[in-house]
């Protein structure tokens, strides 16, 4: 029997870093760092919160303002002012309804972005183009304190695949525990971390990192391929709707494996 889900348990935050004029049906926007917040949107600045760390966690701020003090959502989705999860059924391209994120977990599958597959390896890809010292100090925090699942992560690394972009549908709990085994991680991380010589790109290392480790924690908590539903990314420009739509179209068809060499990450 499917359980059927009210859309009054679903929160639907859109994380973003300025006032925008795109805002889905049924999305929250919550706003991130210190800029003109003119539309009034929740801010990851009150309750519990670590909103001055946004220049080096991105999105993460918003994840851990909702982690501490969202106490009434049974499901939250995460997406960005700029991607959105899309229809999967739809011609052409659009951004999923509540309605549509809801069945999919009332077939008891939690939500992520279509998974990404690189040439090289996840581990090669983060210490050539990020740190070779935080990712080295990453596999021994997590040696240290969640030795379970150090396995995990050398599964992960090893391989060519990760979800990224932080952004997903899960139930309130789930993403609760899985907050706690980040940030536990995270700032540890950050306590052995001197970025004052890094570009401002590569200061978002702890944003980076969390992209990589959410599959080390889904692998670990028993998340296969089989109870994830995985869905397209609709990508914004904002005032460009017919460019949205052939860029999104665009990622939807394209299979081929991410080639780092061909598009360079920022030093």
């Amino acid at each position: 029997m499917v359980k059927k889900i009210d859309k009054n348990e679903l929160t639907m935050y859109m994380v973003t870093h300025k006032s925008v004029n795109f805002v889905p049906a049924g999305r929250t926007p919550i706003f991130v760092g210190g800029g003109d917040n003119k539309n009034n949107y929740l801010r990851d600045n009150t309750g519990d919160n670590i909103a001055e760390k946004n220049p080096h966690f991105c999105e993460l701020t918003a994840m851990y303002w909702i982690w501490k003090n969202d106490k009434s959502s049974k499901y939250v989705s995460i997406e960005h002012y700029r991607r959105f999860f899309m229809d999967p059924a739809a011609i052409i391209p659009k951004v999923c309804t509540p309605e549509k994120i809801i069945s999919f977990l009332e077939e008891e599958k939690i939500v992520l972005p279509d998974i990404v597959t690189n040439t090289i390896s996840i581990k090669e890809y983060y210490q050539t183009y990020h740190s070779k010292d935080d990712y080295e100090n990453t596999a021994q925090i997590i040696h240290n304190i969640y030795p379970e699942y150090s396995k995990d992560f050398q599964t992960v690394m090893l391989g060519k695949s990760s979800f990224g972009l932080n952004m997903m549908v899960v139930p309130k709990p789930v993403f609760d525990k899985y907050c706690e085994w980040l940030f536990t991680i995270l700032f540890k991380l950050e306590d052995i971390t001197d970025l004052s010589n890094r570009s401002k790109y590569q200061q978002r290392a702890y944003g980076f990192m969390s992209e990589r480790l959410e599959y080390v924690w889904l692998l670990h908590n028993g998340f296969n391929l089989a109870r994830i539903k995985q869905l397209p990314i609709y990508s914004v420009v904002e005032g460009k709707k017919i460019y949205s739509i052939l860029k999104s179209m665009k990622h939807r068809l394209n299979k081929k494996p991410y080639d780092p060499t061909k598009y360079p990450v920022p030093k």
